[in-house]
C-alpha cells in the first residue's frame, strides 16, 4: 500500500502496539492476557508494518531475527517449565518472587513470566517467519 497517510499512522501506531504487547505480557499472567495475546499484537504489528512499507524492507528488517526467536522462545518456554525439576517440583511448578518498587508498587517475577516470554518469541517468530517465507515464495514465482 503506497499511502503517506497509512504510513504515518503505522508510524504512529507501531510503538503504542509493542508497549500494549508488554503491558499484556506483564499483566498476563496474573489476570487475563499474557505471552499468546502479546505476541499476537505484536505479529499484527509486523504485518501493519509489512503492509505501510512494502513487504521487502519489511522482510529485509525482520528476516534475520524472526526465526532466532522461535527457537529461542520455544527453550525459554520449555526451560522454564523444566527448571522447578532442579529441586525436585513437578514440571511447570511456577514460583513467584515479589520485589517493592517506589511508589508503593509491586514488581512480580515468577516462572510463568518466563513462560510467557517465550510463548511471546514463539508467537511472533511463526507468525513473522510465515509471512517472510510467503513473500519469498511470492518473489520466487514473479522472477520466475
Amino acid at each position: 500500500m503506497n499511502s503517506f497517510i497509512f504510513r504515518e499512522v503505522t508510524r504512529a501506531v507501531y510503538p503504542a502496539a509493542v508497549v500494549f504487547a508488554l503491558y499484556l505480557l506483564m499483566r498476563g499472567h496474573d489476570q487475563p492476557g499474557g505471552g499468546f495475546v502479546a505476541g499476537l499484537v505484536l505479529s499484527m504489528a509486523v504485518v501493519l508494518e509489512m503492509l505501510a512499507f512494502g513487504a521487502e524492507a519489511a522482510r529485509r528488517r525482520y528476516r534475520l531475527m524472526l526465526r532466532p526467536s522461535l527457537v529461542i522462545g520455544l527453550a525459554i518456554a520449555l526451560g522454564s517449565g523444566l527448571v522447578p525439576m532442579i529441586w525436585g517440583h513437578p514440571p511447570f511448578t511456577f514460583s513467584q518472587v515479589k520485589y517493592s518498587l517506589p511508589g508503593g508498587n509491586e514488581l512480580k517475577l515468577s516462572g510463568t513470566l518466563a513462560f510467557d516470554v517465550g510463548v511471546v518469541l514463539v508467537i511472533i517468530g511463526s507468525i513473522g517467519t510465515a509471512l517472510v517465507v510467503m513473500i519469498g515464495s511470492k518473489r520466487t514465482r514473479v522472477a520466475s
